[in-house]
């Protein structure tokens, strides 16, 4: 705790200044200042009294620190790291549900069997599924992972506390047949929609809304036939550049059948940009409106819905055109681990585990393959 004790010109008086460290929560400087001082002496009486008491309450203040009052700071934290949905939905589960029964706990003080039972009322609490559970917890789980990267506290409470079982949702797919029926069908629609091209992008390559959606031109290699996930955009459509995670950040090799479609778009795109001039906002955007804005997401789901409802098509969520692309792939006997890397996956793992309803009917093709191969 360095100090300097300096006569002010001005008033004649006597005022110090000193380091006090940093604030273990925030990483940020502190310094501690004084003035007004008659004498040198009284200033550096001041000043020694100061330090000692800080020295003293520097572990007590920690002791005293509450969860809620941590949460505060490292929600600041989180603001920069996390989407603005994503974000205003962590708020809102914090506020409504995590800081009314953990907010007034010591963070130095809060236990595993209270994390515990934090948990087992919110499964008892009929108005949370599964998922919106594990979602609270998450939020819990990661700021104290924080709070012990920051030594705040020495172990992590809520490691080993036991989560309700997450019922699989069953996953909706189309046949090869039903998405040969909407590439063929759809191009015989009078004024087919603008978003047609990106139902056709999820299909041929199995990306994401938000990586259709900022797809820009300049990341379409039309010679080497691939597309390179760079950007994505937000439910509030705000670009965004980046991905989902960093295995997402990557390449994808697309058909011939693709970059005609591709090639065809551009045209209308080139025209929309010279009939509207300088009011066009040139995002570069494959998929955007008229005018070159983003496509609101809600707004390119509804003209899925709306094209499949004209053609007759089993209702899917536009997601659901992803779990299609990779539920074919694997049909076909594509090697997984290529599946993974295509969707972005960060390991196989999550491939195989989301895709297990494929595998019976790859095991049962399995071993039909062993009796034609070996024999007794």
């Amino acid at each position: 705790m360095k100090g300097s004790i300096t006569k002010n010109k001005k008033t004649g008086k006597w005022e110090f200044v000193f380091d006090s460290g940093t604030e273990r929560l925030t990483g940020k400087r502190k310094q501690i200042k004084r003035r007004g001082f008659e004498s040198k002496s009284l200033a550096m009486d001041e000043m020694t009294k100061l330090k000692a008491e800080i020295l003293g309450n520097e572990f007590l203040d920690l002791t005293q620190m509450s969860y809620a009052r941590y949460m505060e700071e490292w929600f600041q934290e989180r603001k920069s790291h996390l989407q603005n949905s994503t974000f205003e939905i962590h708020s809102i589960f914090y506020r409504n549900v995590i800081k009314p029964k953990l907010g007034h706990f010591k963070l130095q003080q809060i236990t595993p069997i209270q994390i515990q039972k934090f948990v087992n009322g919110l499964v008892n609490d009929m108005s949370y599924s599964e998922h919106t559970v594990h979602l609270i917890f998450r939020i819990v789980s990661a700021s104290l992972k924080k709070a012990k990267t920051l030594k705040l506290i020495k172990d992590n409470p809520s490691i080993g506390i036991t989560l309700p079982k997450v019922k699989r949702k069953e996953i909706n797919v189309w046949s090869v047949e039903q998405v040969n029926f909407l590439i063929r069908e759809a191009k015989k629609i009078k004024r087919l929609t603008r978003c047609h091209i990106g139902f056709l992008i999820s299909i041929y390559t199995g990306m994401r809304q938000g990586e259709v959606l900022g797809l820009r031109w300049k990341d379409v290699d039309f010679e080497a036939q691939i597309i390179y996930v760079r950007q994505t955009l937000t439910q509030n459509a705000v670009i965004k550049t980046g991905a989902k995670n960093k295995a997402s950040l990557r390449s994808i090799h697309i058909p011939n059948k693709l970059v005609d479609e591709f090639r065809a778009y551009r045209k209308q795109v080139l025209q929309e940009k010279l009939l509207y001039g300088q009011s066009y906002h040139d995002n570069d955007l494959v998929v955007c409106t008229k005018i070159g804005k983003p496509m609101i997401p809600r707004n390119f789901r509804k003209e899925f819905y709306n094209l499949i409802e004209q053609l007759g098509l089993p209702k899917i969520r536009f997601h659901d055109l992803r779990h299609t692309h990779a539920t074919i792939l694997i049909q076909q006997n594509v090697n997984v681990k290529l599946i993974s890397e295509r969707l972005g996956h960060s390991d196989i793992e999550t491939t195989l585990n989301t895709y297990s309803h494929v595998l019976p009917d790859m095991q049962k093709s399995v071993s039909d393959k062993l009796d034609k191969i070996i024999g007794m």
